[in-house]
Formats: C-alpha cells, structure tokens, sequence
C-alpha cells in the first residue's frame, strides 16, 4: 500500500541538480494539495492509477452521460475532494465494498487509509443546501404508530404512571404464543439499501429479572411489486427485566436484520416485530409491554435528491 504523495527526492551524487530537484518536488507537492483532475468518463467507468490519484486534491468529471463508478487506488490520502459539476448523473466512489454516491452538483470531502474497504467522508450539498453526514441514521417508531396483526396480534393499551401521570401507548406481547406487530418506512433515497439493525424499548409489570426475546424481519418492496411477499430472516435480540415493575428497558442493538425482496432506492419496507416465546431467553411469564423500537440503517448520499 502507498501512502505518501509520491514526492521526488534528491538522490546522491545530483548536487549539481539539486535546486531543480527541489522545485520539482515543490511542484508535484503543489498539485497533490492543489491541483484539479478531470476524469473523462466517455468510455465508462474510470479505475484511477496511484499516479493520477496522488497527482492532485481534487477530482471532476468529464462526459457524464449516466451514474458511472469511480474506483479509486490502494494509496492513502487523508483527504481527497469528488466535486460533482454535473447537473444530471451521479458519480458512485467505490473502494473494496464501500461505495460514497457523489450526486449531481454535489461534492465529496473523502478520505481512505488505502486499505480495501476504507472510504469514508460526508457529501456536501453546494447551491445553500446543507452538509448530511453519510454514515449510520436512525428511526424511532413508538408502538403507538404500529399496527397490532390481525393474526395473532398484541392487545394494545395507553399506561400512565401512577405519581406524574407520564403517559404512552404500549402493546402487550403475551408469553404463551408468537405475536405480531406490524409498521412499515418509506425509506429515504439515501439508504444505502444494505441491512439494519434494531433496539426494542419495553417495559413489565414483572418485579422479576426473568427475560424476554423480541424478533424483526422486513420485506421491501417496489412500485408494481405484489404486497403479500415472504418476509426475510428474522433475527432475534434479548433482554432481562431489571427487578422493579414498570421500568423502562433497552436491549442491546441487535445484530444485521437482512431485507427481504430485492431493496432498491425509494423502496417502502414492512417491518414485523414479534415476540419469540420459544427462545431459550424467553422466560417471562407475564405480557412484555413494546414502548418502541429504534431502526439504524446506512446512507450513501448526503441528500435525497
């Protein structure tokens, strides 16, 4: 892996050229920090050399007929500027499996330590919009937002607390069989249409520290696309209650639900929350009462233009 800007050095036995040795360096110095670089991508996607990626701090496009891949070298670069002068297409940076979509009029403040999967950075909308970090987002969907299944679904209640009157919509997840609850998210057009992970906030009656399983799984879906599709796998995290009757409870951040379907920009994904009364946590006797569930998911754009 290269990791410096490829500067000349004076070798031994060139004093006579030492001076113009040097300014050479000055100048090769000045583009990698300065200098602006047109890709031309009339032949398609462009895969830049070490060279020409060390030889300046700032990348244009030329000819962008349509969203086209640029494919960077394994040479670090602390930062690395993608400006999008094109009013129309979109430039996907790509490095190993990590992607940054530079769209149009856009302009990407990038980095990478040149190892394989290492580009990161935030995309700037230019004409007054504002900056939109890319990187993991979350949605918070309280339960008084979701729908309880017609088929085998939760009884819903509001719960106050007795002393300050503190009150929220909560669906009792009952402990002898599965129940289901249901609630769906257009998703931005920045998702990265990759996976998500999950928390559950809930509560219990219980003054026990017995344990609960909660399970998601999701389907996404197109314009023209059937509704009644199979979900996808379904991944399960767990949590105990804490000794105290109706305290609020937080699971961990579970592990990468997988999407069912075929998830493309602009899809709308159903999600279904279930209780897992057969997992091996699972052994609370009484209902586990979902306050919410909070959805982390990944952008690859700073805008949703």
């Amino acid at each position: 892996m290269a990791n410096d800007l490829n500067l000349p050095a004076i070798a031994d036995g060139q004093a006579d050229g030492q001076w113009q040795t040097s300014n050479d360096g000055d100048a090769a110095l000045g583009n990698a920090l300065a200098d602006i670089y047109t890709v031309d991508f009339t032949a398609g996607n462009v895969t830049l050399t070490a060279a020409q990626f060390r030889s300046a701090m700032t990348f244009i496009p030329s000819n962008l007929s349509t969203t086209r891949v640029l494919t960077i070298p394994a040479v670090k670069r602390a930062l690395f500027i993608v400006h999008n002068t094109d009013a129309t297409d979109t430039i996907t940076v790509t490095k190993g499996s990590t992607t940054v979509a530079v769209g149009p009029g856009e302009i990407g403040l990038l980095n990478t330590d040149g190892t394989t999967n290492s580009l990161g950075g935030t995309v700037v909308a230019t004409g007054g919009g504002s900056v939109s970090p890319i990187g993991k987002h979350t949605i918070s969907i309280p339960a008084s937002a979701m729908l309880a299944a017609t088929t085998s679904g939760p009884a819903i209640a509001q719960f106050e607390t007795t002393t300050n009157d503190i009150n929220f919509v909560v669906m009792d997840f009952d402990a002898t069989a599965d129940e289901h609850a249901h609630f769906n998210v257009c998703m931005p057009k920045s998702w990265d249409e990759g996976t998500v992970t999950f928390q559950v906030w809930w509560t219990t009656s219980a003054t026990d520290t017995d344990g609960v399983a909660w399970g998601l799984q999701a389907i996404a879906l197109s314009d023209n696309e059937a509704s009644d599709t199979a979900w996808g796998t379904a991944v399960v995290v767990t949590d105990d209650a804490q000794g105290a009757a109706n305290e609020i409870l937080v699971t961990a951040e579970s592990s990468s639900v997988t999407i069912g379907g075929t998830p493309a920009s602009g899809d709308i994904v159903f999600f279904r929350l279930f209780r897992d009364v057969s997992d091996a946590n699972d052994d609370m006797a009484e209902d586990a009462r979902l306050i919410a569930v909070k959805l982390f998911y990944t952008t690859d754009a700073a805008t949703d233009d």
